[in-house]
């Protein structure tokens, strides 16, 4: 029996060559998964936007990028708003054979009644009989209901050709005419840029808007074709927030077609300049109501009710900076004082 262990003890046991196999193979030889080999790094950050991993608006590259990729990306949030407000009315077949300038007509269109109506609505339930007895105590003060209704009859008939306006511009863009932008961060280089390019856009605005509604004053023949059908409204018990957007259709498309040429001129952010379009129907609102906010020098009520009596004065829309660097500037106060000078151009010292 001991020459058998020395026999075997001469040679290396079965158990332990195996033991050194698998040591020389490594730990993880023995029957256990070997972890899965670390992945290499990132070469792209990742995205939370839906768009596939090929999409080049994931583009790690540097620098601007391109206008066809941002017009594809105002096509992507022009669908997205199509889907919002006409999603109910139309399935996707439908709207996808339809030309997208005239999707885009339709949702500005339906839109445009729902502020119209909306806005003026509310406004006038609170001015006129939730606090009409505080805001205007006088007898015959408030705009009757024919002369309402009558400024409805105007805005309906021009509303088709005001929603012709975002539509256009919106076709502009998706072709990637314009010089608008969708991020804010990497198209306007953060939120300190953008703001400057807001208060330059906004400036480039008043400014036209400042002179195509003084143009449509001075030239004869604009005013008797065109815009003398919103001055008949001419005296404060006449206005409402239904004269807002009491125009004729081509009389308001020039005087927001400022927000369609500074869009050719200065880099704005798409969203924020539909935005800007609308808020439009909201504030003709405002500033048709003959209530005196003494706001300047924001271009109140009480400022846009003295251009409709005095014919010659604040043509602003915002603001009162363009009329006081023109010298058609009337503060609601001078009015009162009667400093009005006549003919236009500011008031008597």
């Amino acid at each position: 029996m001991c020459g058998g262990w020395a026999e075997r003890g001469t040679a290396v046991p079965r158990w332990r060559a195996r033991l050194a196999r698998l040591e020389r193979a490594g730990p993880f030889s023995r029957g256990v998964a070997a972890p899965a080999p670390p992945r290499p790094p990132l070469t792209r950050p990742l995205s939370l936007s839906p768009l596939p991993p090929s999409s080049p608006h994931d583009s790690p590259a540097p620098g601007p990028r391109s206008r066809a990729v941002i017009a594809a990306e105002i096509a992507a949030e022009n669908d997205w708003k199509n889907a919002l407000v006409l999603g109910r009315l139309l399935d996707h077949r439908a709207a996808a054979a339809l030309p997208r300038p005239l999707l885009a007509w339709g949702r500005s269109y339906l839109a445009g009644l729902a502020l119209y109506f909306g806005v003026g609505g509310a406004w006038a339930y609170y001015a006129y009989w939730v606090f009409g007895d505080v805001l205007f105590p006088a007898p015959g003060s408030t705009p009757s209901r024919p002369a309402v209704l009558a400024q409805v009859r105007v805005a309906m008939a021009a509303l088709p050709l005001y929603a012709a306006l975002p539509a256009a511009v919106e076709a502009a863009a998706e072709a990637g005419l314009t010089r608008a932008y969708t991020r804010i961060g990497p198209d306007a280089g953060g939120l300190l840029p953008y703001w400057a390019l807001f208060a330059a856009y906004m400036a480039c605005v008043e400014w036209g808007v400042y002179w195509a509604h003084r143009g449509l004053h001075d030239w004869r023949a604009g005013y008797d074709a065109l815009h003398a059908k919103h001055h008949i409204y001419n005296k404060e018990h006449t206005l409402s927030p239904f004269a807002g957007l009491a125009f004729h259709p081509l009389d308001g498309i020039c005087q927001a077609a400022p927000y369609a040429i500074s869009l050719f001129l200065i880099p704005a952010h798409f969203l924020t300049h539909e935005l800007l379009l609308f808020a439009t129907a909201v504030w003709t609102a405002n500033i048709h109501d003959a209530l005196d906010g003494r706001a300047g020098p924001i271009m109140g009520a009480g400022f846009h009710a003295i251009h409709h009596t005095t014919y010659k004065h604040n043509y602003g829309q915002y603001f009162t900076y363009a009329d006081a660097a023109h010298g058609t500037l009337v503060t609601p106060a001078e009015y009162a004082a009667g400093k009005v000078r006549k003919g236009g151009g500011g008031v008597e010292e």
